[in-house]
């Protein structure tokens, strides 16, 4: 299998790996300021990371199936198609914070978002991580991933209990809170996602199997 072949599979990947990161953070954006008009950009803006993952898919497949390739090779297209997957995911679900600050019209939030924006923080930073070590190849960083994501996990549960405590409190909660635990939902996922992501990088890269969500 030629080099030049991996590394396009690699650039296509990483232009994936920041439209997913893109979109996370702007989606973020659109829900701390209620900015419909961002929140609608980040919608429009997911058919293009889906082309460029269609794209990524039929390469890898095309790879294996014309080139045989082996060993190391078909180790690094066959974590690549996997990571893909997760970026695509992780571009979903921006997609869902997205829709969720639409659904509630950009109001300003009656509930107080208590500990959601850390929560956010921390899967910034999480994702900051992933790419980065997708792009360089250095794994010193990616075990630090799992910490992060136990530390996600503590906010979610704090953040759930918040929320559904704050609608029992006040009826005229409840619209607002079930959309608000979409969004720590959907926070916790990206959280899984980028944790399989700094896995399948850490295979590529090592050769060895990381249980990074342990």
């Amino acid at each position: 299998m030629q080099e030049n072949q991996i590394m396009e599979l690699k650039d296509k990947v990483l232009e994936l790996a920041y439209l997913a990161q893109e979109g996370f953070i702007q989606s973020w954006k659109s829900f701390e300021e209620g900015n419909l008009e961002i929140a609608k950009g980040v919608i429009v803006r997911d058919e293009k990371l889906n082309v460029v993952a269609e794209k990524i898919f039929k390469m890898s497949l095309s790879l294996i199936a014309l080139q045989a390739p082996v060993a190391t090779d078909l180790r690094m297209v066959g974590s690549y198609l996997k990571i893909a997957t997760d970026l695509e995911r992780i571009g979903d679900l921006a997609v869902e914070i997205a829709k969720v600050v639409v659904r509630l019209g950009g109001s300003p939030y009656a509930i107080s978002l208590f500990e959601i924006p850390t929560m956010a923080a921390k899967v910034h930073e999480m994702l900051d991580v992933g790419v980065e070590a997708l792009r360089s190849w250095d794994t010193s960083r990616l075990r630090s991933l799992d910490e992060m994501d136990d530390v996600i996990d503590a906010y979610y549960s704090k953040c759930f209990n918040y929320l559904e405590v704050s609608m029992e409190s006040n009826p005229a909660f409840v619209k607002e809170g079930a959309q608000l635990l979409k969004v720590i939902q959907t926070l916790e996922r990206i959280g899984d996602h980028t944790t399989n992501l700094g896995e399948w990088t850490f295979y590529m890269t090592t050769g060895s199997i990381a249980d990074l969500n342990t």
